[in-house]
């Protein structure tokens, strides 16, 4: 856990994103400010980038990459979230039966007064001169914004390292329709997990909070998908 299955570089992935149509799902933006409370550290901007990139050819038909990180911050003044998903598939026959299947987690965690959290979420799935090709990619982020930053305890990271297990056995060895169900019911978890995590921290003071804010704010999911039976 706390750690991608394969890294890439901005550039290549640049390459991936430009290639092929536009990102049909297109990216998740969201701007939080979080409620004050304590004395956060205003030099203290965090910033975290997360990528899946996998790509299916004839030398390597089925291809797999699963990112699963969680970044817990602590106090800060700002984070800036980046989350991707990118699966290709190209020049295979139909004989040769490619898939390429693309999963990044995100989880973040932060708190602080006026927390600015930028959080940018992505996938893009594609095929190129490949006949009965699959390409699937998701991306699942997770945002914990509050008063007091979540500490995730050793049983929720225990809970997380499990999903993540069950994750990349799955996008290995199930087809993309039961893998969907598998890793809906997975994100469903990580968000219990969470939520949990945030019920169990102390609720701020009503009368540090800005207006309009929760004393004890939630879980915020971001979710994208492309390529997958019955998404279109």
């Amino acid at each position: 856990m706390n750690r991608s299955h394969r890294r890439i570089s901005p550039r290549h992935l640049g390459r991936l994103f430009r290639s092929g149509p536009l990102v049909p799902a297109a990216a998740a933006a969201v701007l939080l400010v979080g409620p004050a409370a304590g004395t956060a550290d205003a030099s203290q901007v965090r910033w975290e980038q997360t990528h899946a990139v996998s790509v299916a050819t004839p030398v390597r038909t089925h291809d797999t990459d699963v990112a699963f990180e969680i970044r817990q911050f602590g106090w800060t003044a700002g984070v800036s979230a980046d989350n991707r998903a990118v699966a290709t598939a190209r020049y295979c026959t139909a004989e040769q039966h490619c898939r390429s299947v693309a999963l990044s987690f995100q989880i973040v965690t932060t708190g602080g007064s006026q927390v600015k959290v930028d959080a940018d979420n992505s996938s893009k799935a594609t095929t190129t001169h490949c006949t009965g090709c699959e390409a699937v990619a998701g991306a699942y982020q997770f945002v914990i914004n509050t008063p007091q930053p979540v500490r995730l305890g050793q049983d929720a990271l225990r809970r997380l390292s499990a999903v993540e297990k069950t994750v990349r056995w799955a996008a290995r060895n199930q087809d993309p329709a039961q893998l969907k169900a598998t890793v809906d019911g997975k994100v469903a978890e990580i968000t219990e997990i969470l939520q949990n995590a945030v019920a169990a921290q102390p609720a701020a003071p009503p009368d540090s909070l800005p207006r309009g804010l929760a004393a004890r704010p939630g879980v915020t999911v971001h979710r994208m998908l492309d390529g997958w039976p019955g998404s279109d």
